[in-house]
């Protein structure tokens, strides 16, 4: 087994130990890139369905998960308006390459607030973009509304999409 695999495998078990606390901070380390290395649109439902959760539940998850990634890109919009991309790209296990930054300052420039929203739909792109809204000192409360939004979509989407695929091949 590999490091990385070792890593998700020991990570997935915390998640099953300390539920709540654990997956928003899982989520907040994925928002903050530092945690690029979880499959977190796997750990999602792979958590939901390991305790078989309640509607109730479900709900809680996906509103924790949303949460927490959005507090992660949101450290990454502050630090990027305070300190610039070297500090993001300081962080720990944080690799941001020069091709990533003019991506994600193009869509930028070109889309703001839509942009955002879209890349959080996207995997791997959501919280480059949020190095160009810091960094223009975008309205922290559109920037807020459109990673919320579409990060809660997306998480929907995700976690529909699973237990549906589920349900239809009868493992669920």
């Amino acid at each position: 087994m590999s490091v990385t695999e070792q890593l998700i495998e020991e990570t997935f078990s915390l998640l099953l130990i300390f539920d709540e606390p654990a997956l928003f901070l899982l989520f907040l380390l994925k928002g903050a890139i530092i945690g690029k290395v979880f499959p977190t649109s796997l750990f999602l439902p792979g958590y939901l369905l390991a305790i078989k959760a309640s509607s109730e539940q479900v709900v809680i998850g996906i509103t924790v998960a949303s949460f927490g990634y959005v507090t992660g890109q949101l450290l990454i919009y502050w630090i990027s308006s305070n300190y610039g991309i070297s500090a993001v790209d300081s962080l720990p296990a944080v690799s941001v390459s020069n091709e990533q930054v003019i991506r994600a300052e193009n869509l930028f420039q070109r889309y703001s607030g839509i942009g955002i929203f879209v890349t959080n739909l996207v995997p791997f792109v959501g919280s480059f973009i949020m190095i160009p809204a810091g960094m223009t000192s975008y309205s922290i409360f559109q920037t807020i509304l459109y990673a919320l939004s579409s990060t809660v979509l997306n998480y929907v989407l995700i976690v529909l999409i699973a237990f549906e695929s589920l349900e239809f091949v009868g493992l669920l």
